[in-house]
């Protein structure tokens, strides 16, 4: 058999952990239950996730926890003018304006690779040398692209009962997916293990999941 045995890769345990860990974050972050509003009425700004920066990015990620803050007392309910004002500096001291900071809130609302990129400029970054500052973008889109197709192979089943059959299925994904069996098991590792590598992973597997999506 071309593949080696799954055992000698990674647990099948500690690789359904990985997929587990991505999946808990690839849904769009939900926005603040109301975001400050600026003064003056609101121009147009572009919403696509090209047009912001990850510099922009991370300052709204910067906001969005002292935002989140007085949103989350709220419970619904519309905030008053002094919340409303609090909200406002908190963003304007993280150096957005309020427009921006509400186009960004707007557009990730409905864009999984936006909220994707923010959790990705946001997370602490690996510590230099380690398995997971060195994964390089190439090794992602692999890592990424055989992952995907392990959770469909186990997709239903328990962590500790995949079947001899799935097992085979997806020790012949490793074998496939252009890593040689030690790197992916370490990447699998280090994707468990730190968020700063589980975001970028979470980034490309949603840009994989709209290519694979368009016509």
């Amino acid at each position: 058999m071309r593949a080696p045995r799954l055992a000698l890769i990674v647990s099948s345990a500690a690789l359904m952990a990985a997929a587990g860990a991505q999946a808990q974050q690839t849904s769009p972050a939900p926005a603040p239950a109301s975001a400050p509003q600026a003064a003056a009425p609101q121009t147009t700004a572009p919403t696509t996730t090209a047009a912001f920066t990850d510099a922009e990015l991370k300052k709204f990620s910067d906001a969005m926890t002292e935002v989140r803050a007085v949103s989350d007392t709220l419970n619904g309910a519309q905030p008053t003018p002094e919340q409303q004002a609090e909200m406002a500096r908190a963003v304007m001291e993280s150096g957005l304006e309020v427009t921006r900071f509400n186009a960004i809130s707007n557009a990730m609302a409905s864009d999984p690779i936006l909220a994707a990129r923010i959790r990705a400029v946001s997370a602490p970054p690996p510590a230099p040398g380690s398995v997971a500052a060195s994964v390089t973008p190439q090794e992602l889109t692999l890592y990424t692209t055989a992952m995907k197709k392990m959770r469909d192979i186990a997709a239903g089943t328990p962590n500790d009962q995949l079947t001899l059959q799935q097992q085979t299925a997806i020790g012949n994904v490793v074998a496939d997916s252009g890593l040689d069996a030690a790197r992916f098991s370490a990447i699998a590792d280090a994707v468990a293990a730190n968020p700063g590598l589980r975001a970028r992973v979470n980034l490309e597997r949603a840009r994989l999941e709209r290519e694979a999506a368009q016509p």
